[in-house]
């Protein structure tokens, strides 16, 4: 109990209970489960978006006709994945919901056409900084204040730049859905840059629209970034952990547990297929064995 209120004084009520839930629910996750998940998938399945050519040697002389019709391909599969029904027989929701996996590719979707905008309308938009597995990274590798500024309020500044072009394609949804849905995604990203994409297998336990309810933006902040950090390791009693088989390092004991299972190269190939179950246990055997 000393320990909690430590911890609530730390990180605040309402963060700490939430961080422990979410924490809870990525810990009790087993390998069969994510096997049972990922068996489900079609074979022929990928995180996989199509790729566009983002534009080189853009003259400043560009007319808006041209820009746009240098953006159009960006746009057009953002339309795709921005207008994608919800999937309705799940069980979970009368209403329909979207995996995991769908927040993702959308903001894959999201991230392209960004890059391609950079590119044609550099003066509109504000360079936000990258998400990796060890946190935000300046893009200019700069040593301003770039990554201490108000990063909401950046994103709203580009959003506002981005809605003229976006919102006339929105057939099934609405701006604020569609912002919120961007909003999960990036949320998505972030966590299996972290730990791995095995957690887009985890609509059931860890669903997109948790995440979005669970957290406001500044709590999600503290929570990811704490976890890249090792922030949240003292909140977990470690001496009564069995430890794995599987070591992979990382500043964050916790993190590295978590990877032991949701590593991205257990569950995906780079180009996004599926790893098959025959290959993923193999792959298991030899971590086990380089780890002994």
């Amino acid at each position: 109990m000393a320990r909690n209120k430590v911890l609530v004084r730390s990180f605040g009520i309402k963060s700490f209970l939430v961080g422990d839930d979410i924490i809870s629910r990525l810990r009790s996750i087993t390998m069969t489960d994510l096997e049972q998940k990922a068996d489900l998938l079609p074979t022929d399945y990928s995180l996989a978006i199509e790729s566009v050519p983002i534009p080189t040697g853009v003259s400043e002389s560009l007319t808006v006709d041209q820009a746009s019709s240098l953006l159009e391909p960006s746009l057009r599969v953002l339309r795709d994945y921005t207008n994608m029904k919800p999937h309705q027989d799940n069980g979970l929701n009368q209403n329909g919901i979207y995996y995991n996996t769908d927040y993702f590719r959308l903001y894959l979707a999201f991230e392209q056409f960004q890059k391609v905008f950079q590119v044609l309308f550099p003066s509109q938009v504000v360079e936000l900084p990258q998400w990796t597995s060890e946190g935000y990274v300046d893009p200019g590798n700069n040593t301003s204040s770039s990554l201490d500024r108000d990063r909401d309020r950046d994103r709203n500044s580009n959003m506002k730049a981005y809605r003229i072009w976006i919102e006339p394609l929105l057939a099934e949804t609405n701006w604020a859905a569609f912002r919120r849905n961007i909003v999960v995604g990036e949320r998505m990203m972030q966590l299996s840059k972290v730990i791995g994409q095995g957690v887009l297998l985890m609509t059931k336990e860890l669903s997109g629209s948790k995440l979005h309810l669970t957290f406001t933006n500044n709590e999600w902040e503290e929570f990811i970034t704490g976890l890249c950090s090792g922030r949240w390791d003292q909140t977990i009693q470690w001496e009564h952990q069995h430890p794995s088989r599987i070591h992979i390092p990382s500043r964050s004991v916790l993190v590295a547990e978590l990877r032991t299972k949701l590593l991205t190269r257990f569950w995906f190939y780079p180009d996004g297929r599926i790893v098959p179950s025959e290959e993923r246990r193999k792959m298991l055997a030899s971590e086990v064995s380089a780890s002994s």
